[in-house]
């Protein structure tokens, strides 16, 4: 009888410990990051895209809530643009705090506009051809190489 009982409390502590890991693990495995996908990043644009394009602003919680929209989709986009995101939403973010009657504040912005504009052209034409969605809007201009037909001689 005495064996039942030590084995008892022994099975059910060893129950417990490997149910404590299993928790445990499960819990370092999950992440509650945004899914980086073309599909999920692609259904975040179509989502937000009135926001992207449309803004309606009037108040300071019309701003934040414009950039959460911003934000949302920066944090879906692929590892193809996602740097250049980053660089977006930075200007964005610069955007929500310029002072228009400080020339300062005025010209960050412009400086900032300037240098992120490679990186918004790249993420306004990503989106474009993998979504078929306008941001921005700017629809980007595709181009074809021109094909010159080989000469003879």
């Amino acid at each position: 009888m005495s064996t039942r009982r030590t084995v008892a409390p022994i099975t059910r502590l060893g129950l417990a410990a490997a149910l404590a890991g299993t928790v445990a693990v499960t819990a370092a495995c999950g992440d509650d990051a945004p899914e980086r996908t073309e599909g999920a990043y692609c259904t975040e644009v179509g989502n937000r895209l009135n926001d992207l394009n449309n803004p309606v602003i009037a108040t300071a919680d019309d701003v934040q809530a414009v950039l959460d929209s911003w934000r949302q989709v920066a944090a879906r986009a692929p590892l193809a643009v996602e740097d250049d995101w980053a660089v977006v939403l930075t200007n964005m973010e610069t955007a929500a705090t310029v002072d228009p009657n400080d020339a300062e504040s005025v010209q960050r912005m412009a400086d900032a506009a300037r240098q992120g504009e490679p990186a918004a052209t790249r993420v306004i034409t990503y989106t474009y051809q993998l979504c078929g969605a306008t941001i921005g809007g700017v629809t980007p201009v595709t181009t074809t190489p021109l094909q010159v037909p080989p000469t003879t001689g």
